[in-house]
Order: C-alpha cells, then structure tokens, then sequence
C-alpha cells in the first residue's frame, strides 16, 4: 500500500505558512522551557525525598510549592503550540493520534492525575513520609509516561510509512516501536529536563547560600554532560539522510545543528565553572535552537509525502489581527499574573 494514499488533505490556511511557523517555534520553545522546570526539578525532588537522613526533605519542599506553576504554564504553552502544529501538519498529526488513540486520548487522564498529584504536593506535603513518597513517586511516573507517549505519536507523525501496521492493530493502540529514534529520542526529552531543572533550581537560590546555587548547577552539569553521550545516539539513529542534512546537506539545519550544539558546549563549561548567569544564558540559546533543529528534521522526515498544494493560504486578514490583539493582551495578563504569584510568594522561595 502506498502511504501517501492514507494522507488525508489539509484544510486551506488562513494566512501564509510562515506565520504560523514563526508564532509555533517560540511558543513551543517555552513550553518546552516549562516542561522541562516540572519534570526536571520533580525528578529532582523525588530523588531527594527518598534520602534516609531527612537533608533533603527542606528542598523537596521548596520544589513541591512550585509545581503546580511550572505545570499551568506547561499544559497552556504545550495547548498553544499543538494548535500552531495542528494548522501546519494536521494532516499528519491528526492521522498519528487516531492510529494511537487510546494512548493518546489517556494522556488528559494522565495529565490531570499529574496536576492533583502537583497540587497535593504543594498543599499537604509535610504528610507522612510514605504517603508523600508515593504521591511524588506517582507524579513522575506519570509524567514519564506522558512524555513517552507525546514522543510516540511527534515520531509516528512523521513515518507515514509505518502507518499501514495499523491494518494489523485497528484497535487504536499502535505504538512506533520499530522507529530506531524512538528511545534515544525520549532519553534526549529527559535529561535535557533534569539538566534545566537542575538550572531552575540554581536561579532560584539566586540571592541564597552559594551551595544551592552549586547543588543546582551540579544537576545541571551533570544532566548536560550526559546529554552528548544520549544526544550522539540518537543523532546516530536518525536515517542517513537526515544526518547528512544536518552536517552539510541542509544550509539552516547545519546552521541551527551548529548554534545547538555549540550553545549547549558553551553550557556546560560555564556550569563546570559555576558561572550561573552565563550558563542560563547559553541554555537559553540552545533550547529555541535545538527546536529549530527538530523542525527542520521533521521538515525532511515530511519532505517526500508533503504537497505545495495542500498548503495553499488564502489570507483572512482580520481574523489574523483579532488573534494578534488578544495574543498580545493575553501576554500582559499573563505577566501581570506572574508578577502578582512572585510578588505574593516573596519574589524567591528559600
């Protein structure tokens, strides 16, 4: 069977595609931002409760306080940039999600088990020692779990070839276990959260003792350094092609490889050195560049199965000025929100 047949058409877009690229790179690179603040300091976290001398039960429930904020910010990002990705590549996405419906669909469970678990945690936390053990352990595992499925489907999106095995696993639960990037690739989303939570933890004590900082930037370097071994697996995984679109093939995704990969060099020095601004400021430029990177990548997965004409914009024009007013006053609400939240919250937990 030829999968180009199971592609479905796009609907027509309402302004050119290039705008909804500009507005779903950074709006993906922030939730990406916030996800990796919750999963990365909640793994933190649950490794800290579980010490058997109680050092670490004080951090913990620092951390435990910021979750649910970390979470809201996650969730509404992540909602904003799958409409973004829905309006580009529903064609695609849509498909995917329908071959692992069940998993897919289980994930808003998962996710509001999760934000209870978070609330619990920021609530209740100086509970029993098993009790908030198990509820944390919860947390993460459903985390974890959510990750690996979100991962699951952004990989069958872009392997139309695979999608006849769903003849064989109509029922909705297919998983893409033949794609060789599928692991390395989720291993890849959980360190890089482990090492900016990790800096997370290391601002927030920014105006604390210096080991905080240090015990952060500790995560960070460590998570980081652990990243080139994962990051050089899945970079081998990838099909040829790809790999050669990276290095010299593809003229901005050898661009965008090189800032990422440079940047995040940049990073671990200066955290190896306990430099914490410099360090932010490299992490901060490899995040948004290792998101163009996985845009291009997906853009060569997609390039043999995409057609110039199913993307075909007529303009609306006020439409596109309505969503621009109120993405702009949403963006002020939202800072006024989190100016109130620090301002009530002493601006730094200590």
């Amino acid at each position: 069977m030829d999968p180009a047949s199971l592609i479905p058409a796009t609907d027509t877009l309402p302004a050119a595609g290039p705008w909804f690229k500009a507005l779903l790179i950074p709006c993906f690179a922030v939730h990406l931002l916030f996800m990796n603040a919750l999963l990365g300091t909640g793994v933190i976290g649950w490794i800290r409760i579980w010490r058997s001398d109680g050092t670490g039960l004080e951090a913990a429930g620092a951390i435990g306080k910021r979750l649910p904020f970390y979470m809201a910010f996650a969730i509404n990002f992540g909602v904003v940039a799958l409409l973004f990705l829905q309006v580009l590549y529903g064609h695609f996405f849509y498909t995917s999600s329908i071959l692992m419906a069940v998993w897919w669909l289980s994930a808003l469970v998962l996710v509001l088990a999760a934000y209870g678990a978070a609330y619990w945690l920021d609530i209740r936390f100086y509970r029993p020692t098993g009790v908030r053990r198990l509820v944390w352990t919860v947390m993460i595992a459903v985390l974890l779990g959510v990750a690996f499925i979100f991962v699951n489907n952004f990989t069958l999106m872009q392997d139309p070839g695979f999608w006849p095995r769903y003849f064989e696993n109509p029922g909705g639960t297919l998983w893409h276990w033949t794609d060789s990037t599928l692991f390395p690739r989720y291993l890849h989303f959980v360190t890089a959260s482990v090492a900016i939570g990790g800096l997370v933890l290391a601002l927030s004590h920014r105006h604390g003792p210096k080991e905080k900082i240090a015990w952060g930037l500790r995560w960070f370097t460590s998570a980081t350094a652990l990243q080139f071994l994962i990051g050089g697996w899945f970079f081998l995984s990838l099909p040829p092609g790809v790999r050669t679109a990276l290095t010299s093939g593809d003229g901005k995704a050898t661009a965008f490889f090189m800032v990422a990969l440079c940047a995040a060099m940049v990073s671990l020095v200066f955290g190896i050195r306990q430099r914490l601004w410099p360090s932010v400021a490299a992490a901060m430029l490899t995040v948004p560049a290792m998101v163009l990177v996985r845009d291009a990548v997906r853009g060569i997965y997609l390039e043999p199965f995409l057609d110039a004409a199913q993307s075909v914009a007529q303009p609306q024009y006020s439409p596109m000025a309505v969503f621009g007013l109120f993405l702009v006053l949403g963006a002020g609400a939202i800072g006024y929100m989190v100016r109130l939240y620090f301002k009530a919250k002493g601006a730094v937990v200590r």
